[in-house]
């Protein structure tokens, strides 16, 4: 089995207008410059076999028509990967969205939960949909019909090793420190994660998940299975006014994962649009 190079980053949260916030938690102007950076890096020095992104390319506007071109004016950026890119889809992409047609038209893909091989390995993307019944988490579903893909998919690579991407969280997390979530787990969570984890529980051959969404960085190991949480790009985690600009590098070697973190900074090429 070869080995297997990725680039992983979450929550880009580009908008071309930032709103008037109370308090600066999300520092969305280094978006596009951040980008930039990620893409040069890629290219010239991490040069991976693939580059995915986690999810919420944008932060979400009044509008759906603005939220469409912010989609596409990161992902015309993003496009200059000299390696496959892929990216999920966030809540951000989907709030102001019927369903997830509207944003996988822009994107260019046919569906939102898809998998491939690459290097020996099995790679599964979950894409979420909305439901429209559910009006505070109505952007963090799979559907019963992805869910039924994606256990028949497992049990047709079953003979592979095989990494998992979610945008929302899945395994069981307190929160506690969480500055967008602490008082409100459910927001960070899939909300059918655990229809989800009665068909990952069976899998012998799930080496890790990654996940976005929750704007901090750490690993959850619940039953068996690794959870590799990926922070925004842009959050000022530590509230100092510098985004975190955190990114994986992730080297796979039949079972064994190294996974470095690193982080982009601000520099002389990086300024505040």
């Amino acid at each position: 089995m070869s080995n297997l190079r990725m680039c992983i980053f979450s929550d880009i949260h580009y908008i071309k207008e930032k709103p008037v916030w109370s308090f600066n938690q999300k520092l969305t102007e280094y978006a596009d410059d951040f980008v930039l950076q990620m893409v040069d890096m890629v290219n010239n020095e991490i040069k991976p076999d693939i580059c995915i992104h986690l999810g919420d390319l944008i932060q979400a506007s009044g509008s759906k028509e603005t939220d469409i071109q912010n989609i596409k004016h990161i992902l015309c950026m993003l496009n200059n990967f000299n390696v496959p890119f892929y990216t999920l889809l966030g809540n951000h992409e989907l709030k102001n969205m019927e369903n997830n047609k509207e944003v996988l038209k822009v994107i260019g893909y046919t569906e939102a939960t898809f998998s491939f091989d690459i290097n020996s390995y099995h790679l599964l993307f979950l894409g979420t949909d909305v439901n429209l019944d559910d009006y505070k988490y109505r952007t963090q579903y799979l559907s019963d019909r992805d869910l039924i893909w994606i256990k028949d998919d497992l049990e047709r690579n079953a003979d592979k090793k095989t990494i998992i991407f979610s945008h929302f969280g899945i395994a069981e997390d307190d929160m506690i420190g969480n500055f967008w979530f602490e008082n409100d787990i459910e927001s960070g969570m899939l909300r059918n994660r655990r229809e989800l984890k009665e068909i990952l529980i069976n899998q012998e051959n799930v080496l890790a998940v990654f996940v976005g969404h929750q704007h901090w960085t750490k690993r959850i190991e619940e039953s068996g299975i690794n959870y590799y949480l990926v922070g925004s790009l842009v959050e000022n985690i530590k509230q100092d006014g510098i985004p975190d600009g955190v990114y994986f590098e992730v080297c796979v070697d039949n079972d064994y994962l190294d996974i470095t973190e690193r982080h982009l900074c601000i520099n002389d090429n990086i300024k505040k649009r």
